[in-house]
This record gives structure tokens, sequence and C-alpha cells, in this order.
């Protein structure tokens, strides 16, 4: 009796591979596809970055878009059709020194203007008011943003036939 029934079972694990070959096959597929727009994902980011910190290490670098733009391209060696756009926008900072803390140290509170604006707009020009418990300057950041197309390896129906990815980074020009 046992050999019988061991008999009927013989090609029954031959037929569960060939049915979950298949899909198995699909999702280590997708896994793969997945974690591939997740690394030029990272890779965008982190040309805006590049970009951002090529930008913001002196005034000279901030006004030199192109070198910038070239910047995040070398950061991202592995999407040649990656787009990024420089800019610069300013903020008026308001230094506060009047408050009093309870440990005599200096603790001044900045509070900068409810939006960034143009470098050049009347707003900035005026953010010049120094007084005995407060001060105003004009703090420049440089804007990077990216952008990249990236084509799956493999186009199912339903899906797109391309992933548009971004990337983003503003940083603080330091005076020199």
């Amino acid at each position: 009796m046992i050999k019988i029934q061991f008999r009927e079972n013989r090609g029954a694990a031959l037929v569960e591979l060939a049915l979950t070959t298949p899909l198995f096959i699909l999702l280590l597929m997708g896994a793969v596809e997945f974690g591939r727009i997740a690394y030029y994902s990272i890779e965008v980011e982190n040309a805006a970055r590049a970009g951002a910190s090529y930008g913001a290490v002196n005034k000279g670098n901030a006004a030199d878009g192109a070198s910038i733009q070239i910047a995040a391209q070398n950061d991202a060696p592995d999407l040649p059709n990656l787009v990024s756009t420089p800019g610069h926008s300013c903020v008026c900072e308001t230094l506060d020194t009047s408050s009093k803390p309870a440990i005599p140290t200096f603790n001044p509170s900045i509070t900068s203007s409810p939006a960034t604006a143009d470098c050049e707009s009347d707003a900035i020009h005026a953010c010049t008011v120094v007084t005995s418990t407060s001060s105003q300057k004009v703090v420049e950041f440089v804007t990077v943003s990216t952008q990249a197309d990236v084509d799956p390896l493999i186009h199912l129906p339903g899906l797109p036939n391309a992933y548009r990815l971004s990337g983003f980074s503003a940083l603080r020009v330091l005076a020199n």
C-alpha cells in the first residue's frame, strides 16, 4: 500500500515547481527593478546636493550656474540625461539680541522673512537695519533642482514606460 501512494505523488513536486517558478521570477524581477529605481532616485537627489554644495562654497561659485550644473552632473555619472537647474534666492534675516537668558550666555534668536525673494528686490536691498538689540542682514541661498527619466528594464502593460525622478537641494552660501 505504501508503494502505491508513493508512486501517485511522484510528479507532484515537479508540477508545483513548474507552477511557482514564473511567480518567483516575476517577484525577483520586480525586486530588481524596484531597487534599480530606488538607486537612481538616490543618485538624482545626491546630484542636487552636490551642485548646491559646490555653489554654497562662496558667492563666486553661487553665481556660476554652469559650474553648478557640471558639479551636479559629475555626481550622477550613471544618468546621462540628468537635467540640473541652479538658482539662488535671498532672505532678510533678523538677529534679536534683546532676550536675557537665565544663564549668562549669548543666545540670539534668528528670524527669517516669511519667504525667500529675488536678491535684487527692494525688500532685500532695504534689509540693513542695525539697532542696539537687533540687526538685519541678507542671507543668500543657492538652490539646485535635478530631474532624470529612467527607462524600466521590462515594459509591462499598465505601468509607465519611463519614471521621472526629481531632486532638490537648497544651501546657505558661505560668506567669505
